[in-house]
């Protein structure tokens, strides 16, 4: 990677920032385009300039005249005299009609009907079979760009009609399904050219708000005040003839993984925090001696920067700490830097191809007007893999979190958090068992569509396209993984924040609680006993086993926990008060069950008390006890509005879901990938 993986998302970030406050503006100019460009235009309405200068017209025009000299000669030209994949065996002179014939038998794809329906009768169904319109704005937006590079040979009346059509925000209606991506996205491509020629059988998106209507193609031109484009020789062939689609939306989703990876790397160091972990395997020594990928570097050193400051994960393993008994944490919380980081080197890899594609020409054939010549070849064949790539990196990234989640729910290995994440009593508060289906849903969901579209590759179009890229129906599974991968690492976030307040619960009870331990213990035994209410040697005795017994427990109500708890911390109250007993007295028994007793309800007394006077907000003591993390538990908690789950009817007024939602549509709007960054350390 010749720039971290972070500095690549701050970078495209700002960028994406200024061309929506206008502070920069996307150039079509055929070399230019990037990531954040086609984010900025195809889901911003980011209105980008177009590069006029007579130096490209002149070259617009060059390409224009090689076509129709060459349609002119002896010599067939593919596309141009000829027709069209395993039909290429037919001749003719009618070039305009040709090209007229080419978006006919293209023009296929299942759509509403239009006809018949307004805007507000469309169903989800109708919505199932288009393309989204920010995707169209983006196809268009690409195809643009290369249309630009004079290797196409369209007039500069086309390329100045299809800017206008982004100028307008408007989105033609091209089928969702359709496309092969061979030679190009030809589906969506006929149909937005379908719109430049006025077609009255293709429709189109135009207008703003609630005016937002669906106009048929001559209706639109009318209100644009264009006119239809007669096509010349091979000018639909280069319209259609280009991986625009494709590209356009692997774009967006490598943006999008770009944020999912960044979330990888935030929500496992939130992990270590809410299991209490340890940073010990973040340290850079184990990284740099056991000459990694960079990928895994770059995790590492993200993760000890987010830690660094936490009172929740250990520095590292202490035999002394009753917590401690696993003597390392388990995989999902200690591999994260060998698991994300080869996942940023396939994104890095994914990103790399698609800058590629969104400034090529990807024209068959292609016009060289330095030769005077066209020639032949298939650089529609090359997208198909980086959607693959980021698929598996998708579904990567959601198997470490619901390990880590399911971890967090469980109260065998979460290090004394209750069941479920429940704050009320777990017999009547189940709070994320259902949350942990639901997760287990998605993630099946994600490794189903992570497997490769490129091996269900079949032979079509006369078996002249025997190998055909499939890279249009890649990236919607993408963008479908996508979807999926932020719903379970929305969950996953709300289940981090629910458990940070229960852990701020837990100190305050302890506190209570030992509190409690020290002034009982002394009123029952100090008098017999040689031991004061600072003597931390024996009452360490007590405490470590009694937070082993406070954790093996959370599974049961308070009524009768504590009880329990007690009668065992009992055996250990005397082993500690044996050597310490004056020599004239002796324990008595029923001192011993005064003081289970006691201590049981002083016990339960601090539990309720700690837990129904806590205040979840930024200012909390959970907040408080974060590492960077706590950007993003006051960004839940706070700016998002969601609510710490109590599991009480009178206190609970919104569903789980309701909530998990709200930090779903975070992901999806953008507005949780600053504060990604700035919890990594990274700068906008």
């Amino acid at each position: 990677m010749a720039q971290s993986h972070l500095n690549l998302i701050a970078l495209q970030l700002t960028a994406l920032q200024a061309y929506n406050n206008g502070a920069q503006f996307a150039i079509i100019d055929g070399h230019s385009l990037d990531v954040p460009s086609v984010v900025a235009v195809s889901r911003k309405n980011h209105v980008p300039k177009l590069e006029d200068s007579d130096a490209i017209k002149v070259r617009v025009a060059a390409a224009v005249d090689v076509v129709q000299n060459l349609a002119l000669e002896a010599q067939s030209q593919y596309g141009v005299t000829t027709g069209f994949g395993g039909s290429a065996t037919t001749r003719t002179k009618r070039t305009a009609l040709l090209q007229k014939a080419l978006l006919a038998c293209i023009q296929c794809g299942i759509l509403p009907d239009f006809r018949s329906k307004g805007v507000k009768d469309l169903t989800p169904e109708d919505y199932s079979l288009m393309l989204p319109q920010d995707w169209v704005r983006g196809t268009m937006f690409v195809r643009l760009n290369s249309i630009i590079r004079a290797q196409s040979g369209t007039r500069w009346n086309i390329i100045e009609s299809l800017y206008k059509l982004i100028q307008e925000n408007v989105a033609p209606c091209a089928p969702l399904r359709q496309s092969i991506s061979a030679s190009g996205d030809l589906g969506p491509l006929a149909y937005i050219s379908g719109v430049l020629t006025g077609n009255p059988d293709v429709f189109a998106w135009y207008g703003e708000g609630e005016g937002r209507k669906i106009y048929d193609s001559a209706t639109l031109l009318r209100k644009l005040d264009l006119a239809p484009i007669d096509l010349i020789a091979k000018e639909g062939l280069a319209l259609v003839n280009g991986t625009a689609a494709s590209a356009a939306v692997a774009a967006l989703a490598i943006h999008d993984c770009h944020i999912l990876a960044l979330a990888a790397q935030v929500l496992a160091a939130y992990a270590v925090e809410a299991i209490k972990g340890s940073q010990e395997p973040f340290q850079p020594f184990l990284h740099d001696l056991s000459r990694p990928h960079k990928g895994q570097i770059e995790v590492a050193a993200n993760i000890r920067h987010i830690l660094k400051s936490s009172k929740l994960a250990r520095i590292q393993h202490e035999e002394s700490d009753p917590e401690g008994q696993l003597r390392q944490d388990t995989y999902c919380v200690r591999g994260s830097p060998q698991w994300i980081g080869p996942l940023l080197e396939d994104l890095m890899l994914a990103q790399d191809q698609i800058d590629i594609e969104l400034n090529s020409t990807t024209d068959n054939p292609v016009v060289d007007i330095d030769s005077n010549y066209i020639h032949h070849g298939a650089n529609f064949m090359a997208m198909s893999y980086a959607s693959e790539k980021m698929r598996l990196s998708l579904h990567h990234m959601a198997k470490l979190t619901y390990a880590q989640l399911t971890e967090l729910l469980n109260n065998h290995m979460n290090k004394g958090l209750p069941p479920n994440l429940s704050v009320n009593e777990p017999s009547v508060d189940y709070c994320m068992k259902v949350a942990d289906v639901a997760a287990a849903s998605y993630l099946s969901e994600i490794a189903y569509l992570a497997n490769p579209v490129s091996t269900h590759v079949i032979s079509a179009e006369m078996h002249n396209q025997a190998i055909n890229s499939l890279a249009l129906i890649s990236a919607r599974y993408t963008m479908d993984t996508i979807k999926l991968v932020r719903m379970i690492m929305s969950t996953h976030l709300y289940a981090l924040v629910q458990a940070t307040d229960l852990r701020a619960m837990e100190l305050n009870f302890r506190s209570l609680l030992f509190e409690a331990l020290r002034s009982e213990t002394m009123s029952q035994f100090g008098h017999i006993c040689s031991i004061a209410v600072d003597d931390d040697d024996f009452f360490q005795g007590l405490i470590h086993p009694l937070v082993v017994l406070l954790n093996a427990s959370t599974w049961e109500d308070s009524d009768y926990r504590f009880e329990g708890v007690f009668r065992k911390l009992s055996g250990y109250l005397q082993k500690q008060l044996k050597p310490r007993i004056h020599a004239d007295k002796d324990i008595n028994l029923s001192a011993i069950e005064e003081w289970q007793e006691v201590m049981s309800g002083r016990a339960r007394e601090a539990f309720v008390l700690s837990r129904d006077t806590y205040v979840p907000s930024a200012g909390s003591k959970g907040h408080d006890m974060l590492g960077r993390t706590k950007a993003l538990y006051k960004f839940v908690r706070g700016e998002l509005d969601v609510q710490l789950h109590w599991g009480d009817p009178e206190k609970d007024k919104r569903e789980i879901g309701t909530e998990i939602s709200k930090i779903f549509r975070a992901f999806e709007n953008g507005s949780i990938a600053s504060i990604l960054l700035d919890v990594v350390g990274g700068r906008l």
